[in-house]
């Protein structure tokens, strides 16, 4: 059977004539903010500074479709106009809805994006905080705890402070830094020979540069996972929210209708099971969060096979900041373990 050939211009045409004018309108928006899928983020081209002609946002089509076809050409033309109005709603009206807080893709990062952030790119650095509201829970409470998880400048906390373990008290900073992979967390405690402890999310508790173990990797997580920080940055690296119970009164209280006592939401948080990212001793975390407050007062875990229960409080804004001054760790309602905060500071990436 001879194949029907159709020149390039009556096909161009055909195409023009049958995709509905809602869908130019869309592609038009869609490539003016550079996220149409031959944009400058895909394809190399950069961004138009108006809106582009017909013939060149239709220029990829072309490409797809031959010349030659053996088949009805106003099928084909309906199914490539259902394709492109698929594609530009997927990608453009979550855009016109959430406006800058739509959600990005969690998908891997390339390296190109990381150097755009670490030279200070606002559209990089934006997309990253936006990769912090894909989860509702976290993102209440990012914006909870004020502007260091919503906009660059204040990506570093610096704190200062007192850590009693046992009946050893150590003067110590903690440097938390966010990156595209959660934080790097710093520990320096004083003492003579006291080795630098620090955190990631890729390789998980070093003890100098080496893998940690044993007292100084529960001491290492506990410090940067019990936290509102990792509340939240916990979701960049794949980990599963999901709220287990709502208005809970401690057992105590019971159904008593004179209680006037904190009530909580509880959200467990489960490391990611098939991630690259190192795993943590406790695959889970239950955060109590207050429902008045909407900040988190308690934190449990599990360390080989006991129960860590960390309390938060002393909340105090430090420059416009939510921060916790006091956790107290505790395994069968013993105190294991303190930290007090005295100095505070919050600032850009250098």
């Amino acid at each position: 059977m001879a194949r029907n050939v159709i020149s390039k211009p009556n096909l161009y045409r055909a195409i023009l004539n049958e995709v509905p004018d809602q869908i130019n309108r869309l592609a038009a928006i869609a490539l003016k903010k550079d996220i149409f899928p031959f944009g400058r983020k895909y394809f190399g081209r950069s961004t138009p500074s108006k809106p582009p002609s017909k013939q060149s946002y239709f220029k990829f089509a072309l490409r797809a479709l031959s010349a030659r076809t053996n088949g009805d050409l106003f099928l084909n033309v309906y199914s490539l106009a259902f394709c492109l109005w698929s594609c530009i709603a997927v990608l453009v009206l979550p855009a016109q809805s959430y406006g800058q807080n739509a959600p990005v893709n969690t998908g891997s990062v390339t390296q190109s994006v990381e150097s755009n952030q670490q030279q200070g790119n606002p559209q990089s650095a934006n997309r990253f905080h936006n990769r912090l509201s894909l989860q509702p829970v976290a993102d209440r409470m990012r914006r909870r705890l004020g502007q260091r998880f919503q906009s660059p400048g204040r990506e570093v906390s610096v704190m200062l402070g007192t850590l009693t373990i046992g009946t050893e008290r150590h003067t110590v900073r903690i440097i938390r830094k966010q990156d595209l992979d959660s934080e790097q967390v710093d520990i320096l405690l004083s003492g003579g020979g006291q080795p630098p402890l620090s955190w990631n999310s890729k390789e998980g508790a070093k003890v100098a540069g080496n893998a940690a173990a044993g007292s100084h990797r529960s001491l290492i997580e506990r410090l940067v996972l019990d936290s509102p920080d990792q509340f939240i940055l916990a979701q960049i690296r794949g980990a599963a929210y999901r709220i287990i119970a709502r208005n809970v009164r401690p057992a105590e209280a019971g159904d008593s209708d004179d209680y006037t006592g904190p009530i909580w939401d509880l959200v467990r948080i489960g490391e990611p099971g098939d991630s690259d990212h190192k795993q943590p001793q406790s695959q889970w975390r239950i955060y109590y969060i207050n429902v008045s407050t909407g900040l988190i007062e308690k934190v449990v875990s599990e360390e080989q096979g006991e129960t860590i229960v960390a309390e938060l409080s002393g909340w105090a804004s430090q420059d416009g900041e939510m921060v916790p001054t006091r956790i107290v760790w505790s395994r069968n309602n013993q105190v294991i373990m303190e930290l007090s905060l005295n100095n505070i500071g919050h600032g850009p990436k250098q």
